[in-house]
This record gives C-alpha cells, structure tokens and sequence, in this order.
C-alpha cells in the first residue's frame, strides 16, 4: 500500500465551517430582531452553514404561524407547501456542506463509515441554537443549562468529526435524500379515520 499523502482539507474548509456554526447564536438573535438575509449562497461554505441557519429560521417560523390559534385552513394549507418547500432547500443545502467537505477534503478510503455526515450535525446544531435564543430570553434556568451543554456537546463532537476526517481515521458519504414533497405520490392510509 502507498502512503498516503495526509488528509489535511486543501483550504480552511472545515476552520471555516466551524467559525460560520459559532456563529449561529449571534445571527439567530439578530434575524429575532431583524429579517434574515436573503442573498444568494455564495461558494463558501461557511456561506453556506449561513444559509442552512436561515433555511430553518424560516422553517421555524412557517411551523410557529401553522400552530397559531386563529390560524384559518387555507393558511394552513399556503404554509403547509411552504413548509414542504423550504424543507426540501434545507436538504439541498445539508448535502451542500458535505459536497464541498468531500470536494476539500481528502479522506482516507479504508477508514471506518462515520453514518452522521458534517452537515447533518451542522443542521442539528443549527436547530439548536434558533431554540436556544428564546429560551434565553424567557426561560434561562435548568432548561437552558441542558440546551446550553447539547449544543457544546454536538459542537465538540463536529469539531472532533472534522479533526478524525483530515487525521485519515473516518470518513464519511453524501447520500442524497431525495426529499422533495412533489416527488412523492398521494398516501391516503389515514384517510376516514378521524384524527
């Protein structure tokens, strides 16, 4: 077997990635405070871990006005299509991510299948941190010190993810989710059977 050359990323993807994550608190807050952008995703990908961040800000916020009393069907239904399709760009964008790791960063390919990729974490702690921002405001408290400790957890466990991949110890797979919600026939499995 040839040595390899070592698996270090050929930019700063992965310092980049990580700089864009710790982010996402501040930008969160601000976006609570002030529209999200809505500029075009540029190549990096920190602009893209951004644009992931704002995917589900506006996911979050479709899913808050579906469960607000007073909501009538037909709104319901306009953010329900929505929904599906902002979901649909977030999966898109997940893969982005892990593209450009993949695309970057040479992996070693007899290392162990790590199944999590880069981006889903990425999502995970996007997530948590749009959930984190109220809370702090509302709630801080026992319930805060748990999302507080998951999201430095999943932090940690990203960066350690990212150092195993250019150290040749892990590697990983994008798999596409074909997620889209106009790809999917009709299921009527719950039809006429109440709630």
């Amino acid at each position: 077997m040839s040595e390899r050359s070592d698996c270090t990323p050929r930019d700063s993807t992965g310092a980049d990635l990580l700089s864009a994550v710790r982010r996402f608190s501040a930008v969160a807050a601000l976006w609570h405070t002030a529209e999200s952008s809505g500029a075009p995703v540029r190549d990096g990908i920190g602009a893209k871990a951004l644009h992931l961040h704002a995917l589900n800000l506006a996911l979050w916020h479709h899913e808050d006005a579906v469960r607000r009393p007073g909501a009538d069907d037909q709104e319901v239904a306009r953010r329900k299509h929505c929904i599906d399709d902002v979901n649909a760009r977030r999966n898109a964008a997940i893969e982005d991510i892990d593209a450009v790791l993949l695309d970057r960063v040479e992996l070693n390919p007899n290392a162990p299948l790590h199944t999590e990729t880069p981006g889903t974490i990425v999502d995970r702690l996007s997530v948590l941190s749009l959930r984190i921002v109220p809370t702090r405001d509302e709630e801080p408290g026992a319930r805060l010190a748990v999302l507080d400790e998951q999201y430095a957890d999943l932090f940690s466990g990203l960066e350690q993810l990212l150092a195993r991949m250019r150290a040749g110890a892990v590697r990983f797979k994008l798999y596409r989710q074909f997620k889209s919600a106009a790809q999917r026939g009709y299921c009527d499995l719950f039809e006429d059977r109440g709630h």
